[in-house]
């Protein structure tokens, strides 16, 4: 006798899992391929938390039904717990059928759900394995299933996926890079680098922006659009956030007893820090140990759905803002970047993303975009730094528009602490590049 799962009347997980070996083969045997695709349906907490809980179970009742009236014969729907489930379905041997069986489980998840008269829409996100190509036993169809169902959430959530070899490869390393990380602090594998801002009315130095870097011993340097997403995920961007923090501190400390008292530093703050509860505190109290003013630092900030869904985050830029911290909108352009937002985040900064100032030099739409920011921000009374300049017809042209800063390889690569020597610091400037 099957054993049911008493909330959905689906095969429970253990009898899910006999139930795939024993399909796969049966359809070794026919000669056809199977379809195994995990279900999981994106941001469902959301439901539960408006709804109710006995909302929440009437729903996942109700997909698991839809769920089965899409199977064909010798076909395996389970639910796996949460709100994911497996679905495995034989195809004939044809082009295009696995897609087309994916999205049809896709859409029957999606259809609109009346509550009370009005329709709930919900999205799903699923990875996808087909037997024979993507494994040979159930366990390995299962374990490639969840490398692309990762795969789907990691992009965005809302689309299907199938299993890819690189997709594997990809979750090895990330598994080994956050092993590796948490002991990377204590290790000493972290360091920062250093890239000088100018300003463009003259060319005398602004100061710089800190760039971490983690050097590996057997992996290498490792980008910190790599790990710091790991970091914010396990919660170990907390101590590294306070390292960044302590080492910039210390930084200018050194650079103000050389008579360098204006000098700005900026550093890359995460959403999750913003959030941590007396993060600004810690802020203050840090610049206060090294006798600080706190307008010698700038925090980075990058938009994000979980910096306008924060409460916590938005008090804490503000008070931050309110105690002379400053505060600098990175990556402007890309990403969640919005005019709309430059009214509601307390910034006196906007940095546009290089990828606008690669091609400003060209007849493009870029130029005309980055003019237009350049105008429009300062008449809102925001200084604007541009990022990635490279060529001297870009620094030209950012110096007519009164473009406030500039940043990029053109001016300054990324120097080591121990490289930025004093006396260069007092006299430094970049000459005119027009």
């Amino acid at each position: 006798m099957k054993a049911m799962d008493v909330l959905t009347g689906l095969p429970c997980r253990q009898e899910a899992f006999s139930l795939l070996a024993f399909v796969v083969e049966a359809v070794k045997a026919q000669g056809k391929r199977l379809v195994v695709a995990l279900v999981d349906m994106d941001r469902f907490y959301r439901v539960n938390e408006t709804k109710g809980m006995d909302f929440g179970n009437d729903v996942l009742r109700l997909v698991g039904k839809r769920l089965y009236e899409t199977r064909t014969e010798k076909s395996i729907v389970s639910w796996l717990g949460g709100n994911t489930f497996i679905v495995g379905m034989p195809v004939e041997d044809c082009d295009g059928i696995e897609l087309q069986t994916v999205e049809a489980v896709k859409n029957a998840v999606e259809r609109p759900i009346e509550v009370d008269g009005e329709e709930l829409y919900l999205t799903s996100s699923i990875g996808a394995t087909v037997y024979p190509r993507d494994g040979l036993t159930s366990e390995e169809l299962i374990c490639r299933a969840e490398s692309a169902l990762h795969q789907s959430k990691e992009n965005g959530g809302n689309q299907s996926r199938f299993y890819r070899s690189e997709d594997t490869r990809k979750l090895n390393r990330r598994i080994r890079i956050e092993s590796e990380l948490r002991p990377a602090l204590s290790l000493q594998q972290f360091h920062l680098s250093f890239q000088p801002v100018y300003r463009t009315c003259d060319g005398s130095l602004r100061g710089y922006e800190a760039l971490i870097r983690w050097n590996h011993p057997e992996l290498g340097a490792i980008s910190p659009n790599e790990f710091i997403r790991i970091a914010e995920h396990n919660g170990l961007i907390l101590p590294i956030g306070e390292w960044v923090l302590r080492e910039v501190c210390r930084k200018l400390a050194k650079m103000k007893e050389y008579g360098l008292k204006d000098i700005i530093i900026s550093i890359n703050v995460s959403s999750v820090q913003l959030q941590h509860q007396g993060y600004p505190q810690s802020v203050l109290h840090m610049l206060g140990q090294y006798g600080l003013e706190p307008a010698n630092l700038e925090l980075e900030i990058t938009e994000s759905d979980r910096l306008y869904s924060s409460d916590a985050a938005a008090s804490a830029l503000s008070w931050l803002r309110g105690s002379g911290v400053r505060i600098a909108l990175d990556d402007f352009g890309v990403g969640f970047s919005s005019l709309v937002h430059l009214k509601q985040l307390p910034i006196q900064c906007l940095k546009i993303d290089k990828s606008f100032i690669r091609k400003i030099d060209l007849n493009s739409a870029e130029r005309i975009i980055v003019e237009g920011v350049i105008n429009l921000v300062h008449k809102l009374g925001i200084e604007v730094i541009a990022e990635g300049v490279e060529y001297g017809e870009q620094y030209a042209l950012l110096q007519r528009w009164g473009c406030s800063y500039a940043q990029g390889f053109l001016l300054g690569m990324p120097k080591e602490p121990d490289r930025l020597d004093p006396d260069m610091l007092k006299a430094s400037t970049v000459a005119h590049r027009s």
